[in-house]
């Protein structure tokens, strides 16, 4: 009742229940209030399409279907609905999905009348489409050993990505490992919470880790452990291996990882076996491992970065998510997700976002995918002014225009004399090999220091000198 007090512009009642099923048939209506329907009305409802009783709705613009269309709840504060034989009427809404046996099955949708009084005076110039919001945007990755996130948070309208978050279910029901793979800022990480928790595992440890973010000599005593005594200053310590000990850990970055210590990782896939460092004694665990990639996991065994017993181990389950600029029906709920979001990070309350604001970042192609949408976003509701409830294209346009001018940054650092270069991927390969070669001459070719100096993982800077045939221009 607490969170229908605060929905409902604090009124705390309803008007009216409706339930439809999953072809939008109704299968239940009670209008609570005269101006929706009466007691008789309401009866002859039940068995008709949803559509066919309220002429102005279609699949985008009703809240139920969209409810049912991405699994989670939506709530929109002024709906119109328009029937053949009774005047229009605007109400708040907010439709769930209903869900058995993890399926979902239908949409209850509960409502209220919205009086003269309460109308947005903005509301003339807003799409209805542009109104519906996911209901809980407060959800934020947690390292804490838990995963918070789970299928029904992850916005997909666009078909790859429904069927990349519908294949949660299948990799969750075993044991086996998986392999996500996705460009920088597509929600790795939103996805291997998802698949802990549609599993088994749920109420066990989820650990993430990226093996990009630490150098090799720590690598394999965080992941497998220290017997005491192994070198100066060891001492007994459990590895993430052991700490993930009947839940998952999630392996960000994999193909980071040393190729010396990859061996080591399939041992564990093929058996849960393993030594901690520095010990003779064998060890067991029984650990559901997710490994991510945010490049190519064919590419990265061809250019000897994975092995191929590990690819080969890993891909026999695998989720690719596609990059923003490939789904780009879904930029609108991302972008009201954000605002929900956010309002309550800076007390704003914005409730409407422009057709301009939608149409100007769907033409983008967001080269930093789902991350770069919300930046921008967050910039957005940092700076709309408190009394406006309606988020424009001017309140992101610095921040667009920041991210724009970053894109082009690369190209024209890989450009001589001012010359068109074939791509930005060229321009970027280009400036990075120059930046690499120049740095291991500065250093006389010591890895080590060029990874220092160039703030990188030693790993990574390795992976990347071998990949630009710069390994023969210095010695590890």
């Amino acid at each position: 009742m607490e969170l229908l007090k605060k929905l409902f512009h604090g009124k705390g009642y309803i008007d009216g229940i409706t339930i439809i099923n999953l072809e939008g048939e109704i299968l239940f209506t009670a209008k609570l209030n005269g101006k929706l329907s009466n007691e008789e009305n309401a009866c002859r409802l039940v068995g008709k399409r949803f559509l066919d009783i309220y002429e102005n709705l279609d699949s985008e613009s009703s809240t139920m279907l969209k409810a049912m269309e991405l699994g989670m709840p939506l709530y929109v504060e002024n709906q119109l609905l328009k029937t053949k034989s009774r005047e229009e009427i605007r109400i708040t809404s907010l439709s769930l999905p209903i869900k058995s046996r993890g399926r979902i099955v239908g949409a209850i949708d509960l409502s209220m009348e919205v009086r003269q009084e309460e109308l947005s005076d903005t509301l003339d110039s807003i799409d209805l489409k542009d109104l519906v919001f996911p209901l809980d945007g407060s959800k934020r990755l947690d390292r804490q050993n838990a995963a918070v996130f789970t299928e029904q948070d992850i916005i997909a309208v666009d078909e790859k990505m429904k069927q990349a978050r519908d294949y949660i279910k299948v990799v969750a029901a075993c044991d086996l490992p998986v392999m996500i793979y996705g460009e920088t800022g597509t929600g790795k990480e939103v996805f291997a919470q998802s698949i802990h928790n549609a599993g088994d595992r749920r109420d066990k440890p989820f650990i993430a880790q990226n093996c990009a973010a630490l150098p090799e000599t720590l690598l394999e005593s965080i992941l497998f452990g220290t017997s005491k005594g192994a070198f100066t200053g060891a001492v007994e310590n459990k590895g993430l291996f052991e700490l993930a000990d009947g839940g998952t850990l999630f392996l960000d970055e994999i193909n980071s990882m040393p190729l010396s210590l990859q061996p080591k990782l399939l041992r564990v896939l093929q058996d849960g076996s393993f030594r901690s460092l520095g010990s003779r004694v064998m060890k067991r665990v029984n650990v559901k491992l997710i490994a991510a990639m945010n490049t190519d996991p064919v590419k990265a065994m061809q250019e000897g970065q994975l092995r191929r017993d590990i690819y080969y181990r890993l891909s026999m389950m695998s989720i690719t998510i596609p990059p923003l600029r490939e789904r780009k029906r879904d930029i609108p709920h991302f972008i009201k997700f954000y605002i929900g979001k956010h309002n309550a990070t800076f007390h704003k309350r914005v409730q409407y976002v422009s057709k301009e604001l939608i149409a100007r970042l769907e033409e983008y192609d967001w080269p930093g995918n789902v991350r770069e949408l919300e930046h921008v976003i967050v910039y957005g509701m940092s700076v709309v002014d408190e009394g406006r409830d309606v988020l424009r294209f001017e309140d992101v346009k610095a921040k667009f225009a920041e991210f724009g001018r970053a894109k082009q940054e690369p190209a024209d650092s890989g450009v001589e004399g001012g010359a068109p270069c074939a791509s930005l991927k060229s321009a970027v390969e280009a400036y990075e090999r120059e930046l690499i070669a120049g740095t291991l001459r500065e250093t006389g070719g010591n890895l080590s220091k060029a990874a220092k100096r160039l703030d990188v993982p030693r790993q990574t800077l390795q992976r990347k000198a071998a990949r630009h045939g710069l390994l023969k221009e210095g010695k590890a």
